[in-house]
């Protein structure tokens, strides 16, 4: 399949990528930077699929209220439901900014997981080339358990009618 893009961290999963997904991966690298994180996330794959993904993708993700600001909202409310269970009252986003963000992040567990997911679906449906993304959407919107689902659970996504809507898209 190929290398590893300009761009990204070098700590990416064994399984090779697919070419399709190079744009995806080098905007969740920035997508963690923009954000101050010191680790790509599932998150960050699914906001970057977001605004790098193929035109049936976004479309998909946009119809369900998960184009980039809709994502950033559910994000934000996660974070703030979570940190509530945990006692803690969130702050406001503006005490949050800090510096920005200059070493590279690492690849998180949760990225991980879902590239060697995607890798998978791949593999076992033999997809093609043009695939790729579909194959990452299905793997980011599978678990559940992490940041992605309690997100969607609380911005009451269907997951099962996105990926219904991106597949015939695709």
């Amino acid at each position: 399949m190929s290398e590893i893009p300009a761009g990204a961290p070098t700590d990416l999963p064994a399984q090779p990528l697919s070419r399709a997904l190079r744009p995806i991966v080098i905007r969740s690298v920035t997508e963690a930077q923009l954000r101050n994180g010191p680790l790509v996330e599932a998150e960050h794959l699914l906001l970057a699929l977001s605004r790098e993904g193929s035109g049936p993708i976004r479309s998909a993700l946009a119809t369900a209220g998960l184009d980039p600001e809709g994502l950033d909202a559910a994000l934000a409310a996660e974070r703030a439901a979570s940190l509530r269970v945990a006692g803690v009252t969130p702050l406001p986003a503006t005490r949050l900014a800090a510096a920005p963000r200059v070493a590279r992040p690492r690849w998180g567990t949760s990225a991980r997981d879902v590239l060697s997911r995607a890798h998978r679906i791949a593999s076992a449906n033999r997809r093609r080339q043009g695939m790729a993304e579909l194959d990452l959407l299905t793997a980011l919107l599978g678990p559940e358990l992490g940041t992605v689902p309690r997100a969607l659970a609380i911005a009451d996504v269907d997951r099962a009618a996105v990926l219904a809507a991106a597949a015939a898209a695709a």
